[in-house]
């Protein structure tokens, strides 16, 4: 894979545009949220999408060491939280404060996922690096089941357990069939490459993996 960056393209350099890349993806997230409820702020909240990114994070670091992708997957999740709260003290109507006050208060937020991102992120980024390097149906399998099934969860809690989610499922079903919708077709495209990796007439240094 290395030998098809650009002259000069070092993994710091892949590094550096993953972080920009994420912080990118933060702001976008926070502008689609924007600050009502309605289909806006249910798009905003679908948290998959989360845990898509550390995954691409990880099969873009062209290193071959699983910790490399994990770390990278970390990095990118922090760096996106980073964009979406830095946005979010523009976005949000907080009052009349200055936006210094501003920022720290959504800087606030930004601690109670971090903690998750500290989780999710080397894990989904591990899965990431497994993927692009093995080929791996079992983690291509493990990314679109988060978005199967973050519906399906929110669906039943809503039906079982109530409290007003954020991510009202009944009141969006076309939202949470997409959402399934997409993880069905992201695992049929991972599976058309897996066959197509194993395939002898696409010769590949990378060794196909089912598990």
């Amino acid at each position: 894979m290395e030998q098809n960056l650009p002259r000069g393209w070092t993994g710091a350099g892949r590094m550096a545009l993953i972080i920009g890349l994420a912080v990118v993806f933060g702001i976008v997230a926070a502008w689609i949220k924007g600050n009502g409820s309605g289909l806006r702020d249910a798009i905003g909240n679908i948290s998959a999408v989360w845990l898509l990114l550390p995954f691409a994070a990880g099969a873009a670091t062209g290193s071959r060491r699983v910790v490399v992708g994990a770390i990278s997957g970390l990095i990118a999740t922090i760096a996106a939280l980073t964009g979406f709260y830095f946005a979010e003290s523009f976005v949000l109507d907080l009052g009349q404060h200055p936006w210094l006050t501003d920022l720290s208060l959504v800087m606030g937020a930004m601690r109670y996922y971090g903690v998750g991102g500290l989780v999710t992120g080397p894990i989904f980024g591990a899965l990431g690096h497994w993927w692009w390097h093995r080929r791996s149906l079992t983690a291509a399998g493990l990314l679109a089941a988060m978005f199967l099934g973050e519906p399906l969860a929110w669906w039943f809690y809503n039906a079982h357990v109530g409290g007003g989610s954020a991510y009202p499922v009944p009141g969006y079903p076309g939202l949470w069939l997409s959402e399934i919708a997409l993880g069905i077709a992201g695992f049929a495209v991972m599976w058309r490459a897996i066959r197509r990796q194993a395939s002898p007439a696409s010769p590949s240094p990378a060794s196909p993996s089912l598990g």
